[in-house]
């Protein structure tokens, strides 16, 4: 009976959630989306690889990692602002904070990155108080904003957008970094500082937005006017975890296929599979009269912030074993 219950809990929960996110895109005028699951291609992340399935001797498809190419070519045909709520599949490990299957949330509008970070604001304030009802949270914003460099000089003395592969590596070496060695790339260095040094000290009470990431590491976000080093990207961070990832789309066909390209050069590198352009999703954002941003976000890390649990599987029904 005790397992019953808390799977009764978990089902009213994610009900209550789901429905709540629905209604705040609907009273938006938003309307609601479906794109497909299965892609003859997927995008060259290095950081992140699909799920390959084949059927009845057909394939390889690919379980997409996210909907946004399928949503982007649905902005080029004329569909205004649209949203998903979508299972989505990736090769990860399972731990306390990542599945390999687990629900998104993705929408797209116009306007750019700081527009979509006061709609993320507004909806994580809107369902954490469905969910929590009449009860004081910390999520009713204004949600703090930190520039991801001002971070990293105030964490860890080093300003890593200041400094190429070398002067990088260097400076870590100096400070006693461990764990790095002369296979790694400026990307490399960049993730292993900012997971060991800067993102353990994001787990304030307050819910955090870290803006304006390296453009080598945010293929299809738009490069800053005022630094093309950097992409006008936001991520959203509630007790250290990434609850939210935004940006401001790149729409230049050229530059996103070079992008893809870069990519999958360094996929080559990491021996990994190497995936062919969608040349449909680049000509579509080039269709698109800009700018227009987008934000996912991980819907079963955002209910466990809210009943403020500590594992993804306490919040997902299909991980308890019945």
């Amino acid at each position: 009976m005790v397992r019953d219950k808390a799977i009764q809990d978990i089902l009213r929960m994610r009900h209550e959630l789901l429905k709540a996110m629905r209604e705040y895109f609907y009273d938006l005028g938003y309307i609601e989306v479906e794109t497909s699951n299965l892609m003859r291609t997927a995008p060259p992340d290095p950081q992140i690889d699909p799920l390959t399935v084949f059927v009845a001797g057909s394939g390889p498809w690919r379980l997409h990692t996210s909907p946004e190419m399928g949503m982007k070519k649905l902005l080029a045909a004329g569909s205004g602002k649209i949203f998903q709520i979508c299972k989505v599949y990736r090769v990860e490990e399972f731990d306390e904070v990542h599945s390999i299957e687990f629900t998104m949330l993705e929408w797209y509008r116009k306007g750019d990155y700081r527009d979509i970070m006061r709609e993320v604001e507004a909806l994580v304030a809107f369902v954490s108080g469905r969910l929590l009802r009449n009860r004081q949270t910390r999520f009713a914003g204004p949600f703090t904003v930190c520039d991801l460099g001002s971070l990293f000089i105030e964490k860890t003395g080093i300003d890593p957008f200041a400094l190429g592969r070398d002067g990088l590596f260097r400076a870590m070496q100096d400070r006693g970094f461990a764990g790095i060695d002369d296979r790694d790339d400026w990307n490399n260095l960049f993730f292993k500082l900012f997971i060991q040094d800067v993102e353990p000290e994001l787990k304030a009470d307050e819910p955090c937005f870290v803006i304006d990431w390296p453009q080598s590491v945010s293929t299809m976000a738009k490069r800053k006017d005022a630094d093309p080093g950097r992409v006008e990207r936001f991520e959203l961070y509630i007790n250290g975890l990434e609850i939210a990832n935004g940006y401001t789309e790149l729409l230049d066909r050229e530059e996103q296929r070079a992008r893809f390209l870069a990519d999958n050069r360094e996929r080559a590198r990491l021996g990994k599979d190497q995936f062919p352009t969608d040349e449909e999703f680049v000509e579509s954002i080039g269709k698109l009269d800009g700018p227009y941003a987008g934000v996912s976000i991980g819907v079963d890390r955002l209910l466990m912030v809210l009943l403020e649990k500590t594992r993804i599987d306490e919040v997902m029904v299909n991980r308890f074993r019945v």
